[in-house]
C-alpha cells in the first residue's frame, strides 16, 4: 500500500471501533481495515482505467467510423475512375467521342462534363458543333484560371470565380441551371503524353454542390483519368489519319480501293438483310492515256481531279466513290436498282463532259467515260460485283458512238 494504515479516512474510522474490540483483536482488526483499504484503492484506480478505456474506445470507435468513411469514399472513387477508364478505353472513333462522354457523365456522377479539343489538331475528326476552340484561345483561358495551390495543375473551386465560365461550359446549360454558378467545378488541361508541354484540349466537370470540388479534396483519380484519356483521344485521332492516308487516294483524295473492299462489304450485307437493291458502276475514262500522252502527266493528274471532285458532286451523301486506279472509278449505290444507276450513269456521263469542256479536250484527243453497270445479287461479294461491273464496262467502251456526244 502507497499509504499507511492511519493515513487513510478509513482507518480513522476503524481506530475509533478499535476499543470496543476484546484485548488482542486489534491487530487483526488492523489487517483487516488496511485490505480492505487497499481493495477500495484498487476498485477506484480500476474504475478510473476502465473510464479511460472507455473513453478510448469511443475516440477509437470515433476513428474507425471515419476511416470506414474515408474506405467507403475511395472506394466509390476508385470504382467511378475504373467505370471512367472503361469508358476511355472503348473508344475506338472520333465519332464515338460524344456518346461516350455522355456515358461519362453519368459515370461521373456530375450535372455537366465537357470535352474541349483543339481545333488544330481535332476539328477534321469531329462532327460539326463538337466545341473545338483554337490552340491559342484554350492556352488562353487555361493560363487565365486562378490556382490557390500554384504545385496543382488542375482547377478545382467555385464555377462563379472562373473567368470565363461559358468558355468551359455550354452557355445554354448555365442558363438552364442557374445554380451551377454557385456550384463548384474541376478543370485540367489534356496534355499530349509525347509533348508534355503541349495541351490538345481540356477536360472540364460541374456539380452544384458548391463543395464537391475543393483544395482540401484530393484529386488524384481525375487527374490520372485525364492523362489517359488525353493519351487514348490522341491514339484514336492517330489510328483513324493512318486509316484515312491508307483508305484515301493520294492524287483525288476520295477513298481508294482499299476502302471500298472495307467497307463495301458492311453496305451489301445490310442491302441483304434490308432486302434494297444495290448497284456499282464501274467507270473508265475513254483516251486519258491520249491526254497524258498529249498534254504531260501533270495535266493528267488535274484532270483525274477534277472528274474526282465532279463526281463526288454528282453522287448522293450514302453513295461510295471511289478511285481502284489510274483512270477507273467505282460508284457501289445502295437501295439503288437498274433506272436509278443509269440516271447516275448518266450524271457521270454529264460530269466528265464538263470537265472535258472546262480542260479544253472535247476535241483531239477528247475524253469521255465508258461505264459498266451491275446490280449485286444475294452473297455476290464487293470484288464479284466489280469483275461484273467491269465487264460490262468493256461492252459500253465497244459501243462508244452509242454514248453522249461531249
Amino acid at each position: 500500500m502507497s499509504n499507511s494504515f492511519e493515513d487513510t479516512d478509513l482507518a480513522a474510522k476503524a481506530l475509533e471501533l478499535e476499543r470496543f474490540l476484546p484485548e488482542g483483536r486489534q491487530v487483526e482488526f488492523r489487517a483487516l481495515v488496511a485490505a480492505m483499504a487497499d481493495q477500495a484503492a484498487r476498485n477506484s484506480r480500476q474504475a478510473d482505467e476502465a473510464a479511460q478505456y472507455r473513453d478510448h474506445a469511443r475516440r477509437l470507435g470515433g476513428q474507425l467510423k471515419r476511416l470506414q468513411e474515408i474506405f467507403k469514399a475511395n472506394d466509390h472513387a476508385f470504382a467511378t475512375f475504373r467505370s471512367a477508364l472503361t469508358l476511355s478505353r472503348r473508344l475506338r472513333t472520333m465519332a464515338e467521342l460524344p456518346g461516350m462522354l455522355t456515358d461519362l457523365t453519368r459515370a461521373m456522377h456530375v450535372h455537366t462534363l465537357t470535352c474541349l479539343l483543339s481545333r488544330e489538331l481535332f476539328a477534321g475528326f469531329l462532327s460539326p458543333g463538337f466545341p473545338c476552340p483554337s490552340h491559342k484561345s484554350l492556352t488562353t483561358a487555361l493560363n487565365a484560371l486562378l490556382r490557390p495551390d500554384a504545385s496543382r495543375r488542375v482547377y478545382v473551386g467555385r464555377i462563379s470565380a472562373l473567368p470565363r465560365p461559358d468558355f468551359f461550359f455550354d452557355p445554354a446549360v448555365l442558363a438552364q441551371c442557374p445554380e451551377l454558378l454557385a456550384g463548384s467545378c474541376f478543370i485540367a488541361p489534356l496534355a499530349d503524353k509525347y509533348q508534355p508541354k503541349r495541351r490538345i484540349g481540356a477536360l472540364a466537370m460541374a456539380d452544384t454542390d458548391p463543395d464537391r470540388y475543393n483544395m482540401q479534396k484530393g484529386t488524384d483519380f481525375l487527374e490520372h483519368f485525364c492523362e489517359v484519356l488525353a493519351g487514348d483521344l490522341l491514339h484514336v485521332k492517330i489510328h483513324e489519319e493512318l486509316t484515312r492516308q491508307r483508305e484515301s487516294d493520294e492524287l483525288t483524295g476520295i477513298p481508294n480501293r482499299a476502302y471500298l473492299r472495307r467497307h463495301g462489304p458492311a453496305l451489301l450485307a445490310l442491302a441483304e438483310r434490308q432486302g434494297s437493291p444495290v448497284s456499282l458502276l464501274f467507270c473508265d475514262l475513254d483516251r486519258f492515256k491520249a491526254v497524258n500522252d498529249t498534254y504531260g502527266h501533270e495535266t493528267g493528274d488535274a484532270v483525274l481531279r477534277d472528274v474526282a471532285r465532279a463526281m463526288a458532286g454528282r453522287v448522293r451523301a450514302y453513295d461510295l466513290l471511289a478511285r481502284l486506279g489510274g483512270d477507273e472509278f467505282v460508284v457501289l449505290l445502295p437501295n439503288a436498282g437498274t433506272e436509278q444507276a443509269s440516271v447516275m450513269a448518266e450524271r457521270i456521263r454529264h460530269c466528265v463532259a464538263e470537265v472535258a469542256r472546262d480542260r479544253e479536250l472535247s476535241g483531239t484527243p477528247g475524253l469521255s467515260v465508258s461505264i459498266g453497270m451491275a446490280l449485286h445479287t444475294p452473297g455476290q461479294s464487293i470484288d464479284a460485283l466489280v469483275r461484273e461491273a467491269d465487264a460490262a464496262m468493256y461492252v459500253d467502251k465497244r459501243t462508244d458512238d452509242q454514248k453522249c456526244p461531249l
